[in-house]
């Protein structure tokens, strides 16, 4: 008769005995304690639990296989028969028990291959089943908040100072250079779309300014009033009415503009002289108070600048060559980046007019490519 390595009588066929090849399913020792098979079973119910292999047919039977010789093995482990099985052969310095009697063992219930529906785990809360309804309402709540949130701000910085007039002075500039600040950001973004568009062909497709065309190298008709009013003051600036309505904030920069109209528009330059406001890399050219020209960093410092043609042109032109006037060429190429009377000038490309038609040009493709047909 064999004799298993715990000194039991090892079952027929085979080396080990029932206690013995039970443990070996459980990937246990001889010797283990009874907590030790209860946790090692645990863990293994969870390694061979069939849920886990769903997506393959033949590893879920496989699983299912082998959690039932898992729970075989733990019901013989914990039963009062096995309790009796234990061995009997001491170990080394190990007295042997006079009259041992197996302890009844308190027997768990093995685990399933299919969880009952009361074991389940609790659902989580879905918001699968909410109306698009509430959810359409909750996000019309939250930009209220925000909205309401901005109003308090505004209500908040529009408090007047009471401290004296001079206060009350420097409060109403630096609001109006906060509006400026604030519509900077989209005036570039807006302008560097535009010249994006330019450099691809699709100029156009943003959508038109609300100022109607005016006369070559002049400005909207309330631009040309307020300069023409400054001119008539001694300093050079409008004299402020009470009860005057809030100045505007023209959606482009162009000649005629004045200084005052600037600083609201773009807010406080980095330098400034009588002559010139310096914003960046960009600059703009004064004369009298009001702008007379300027030359744009596009990149760097993009600041929305217009000219308008002096007369009707054909919208459609794809080109312009030698002998087109300024009008065509500020309808093909656009508002360039810096001019004068006998050159228009698109970053590192120029078009060199004589009596106001196009003589010769440089292209710079690298820069801002002209869109020029040759001759």
């Amino acid at each position: 008769m064999n004799t298993c390595v715990c000194g039991n009588p090892a079952e027929a066929n085979g080396a080990l005995c029932s206690r013995c090849a039970a443990l070996r399913v459980l990937e246990l020792a001889p010797d283990s304690t009874a907590s030790q098979i209860k946790d090692s079973y645990h863990v293994l119910v969870k390694v061979w639990h069939p849920d886990r292999f769903q997506g393959d047919r033949a590893l879920m039977e496989a699983a299912e296989a082998k959690l039932k010789e898992i729970n075989s093995a733990y019901r013989f482990l914990t039963s009062p028969a096995a309790s009796a099985r234990r061995r009997t052969r001491p170990t080394p310095g190990e007295p042997a028990p006079a009259n041992p009697r197996p302890q009844p063992q308190p027997v768990a219930e093995p685990y399933s291959s299919r969880p009952a529906a009361a074991a389940a785990p609790p659902a989580r809360p879905s918001l699968a089943g909410v109306s698009p309804a509430l959810g359409l309402l909750f996000k019309l709540v939250l930009v209220a908040v925000a909205l309401l949130l901005c109003r308090y701000l505004w209500i908040a910085f529009d408090v007047q100072d009471s401290t004296g007039e001079a206060a009350a002075k420097v409060y109403e500039f630096g609001k109006d250079n906060v509006a400026g600040r604030l519509d900077a950001p989209k005036r570039r973004f807006l302008a560097a779309i535009e010249n994006d568009l330019g450099r691809l062909g699709m100029r156009g497709l943003l959508p038109a300014p609300a100022v109607a065309p005016q006369p070559a190298l002049g400005a909207p008709p309330a631009v040309a009033e307020s300069a023409q009013t400054a001119s008539a003051n001694p300093g050079g600036r409008p004299q402020p009415r009470p009860g005057a309505a809030p100045r505007k904030l023209y959606p482009y920069i162009t000649v005629g503009s004045t200084r005052d109209e600037v600083l609201g528009a773009l807010g406080p330059p980095a330098a400034s002289t009588e002559s010139k406001l310096v914003y960046g890399r960009s600059e703009l050219d004064l004369k009298d108070n009001a702008v007379v020209g300027w030359r744009i960093d596009p990149v760097v410092s993009p600041i929305r600048v217009k000219l308008w043609p002096d007369a009707p042109v054909d919208p459609d032109l794809a080109s312009f060559t030698v002998g087109s006037t300024r009008d065509v060429v500020l309808v093909v190429q656009g508002t360039p980046t810096a001019f004068s009377d006998d050159k228009f000038e698109y970053g590192g490309s120029a078009v060199y007019f004589q009596n106001r038609r196009v003589v010769r040009w440089k292209n710079d493709p690298a820069s801002i490519p002209l869109r020029v047909r040759t001759p």
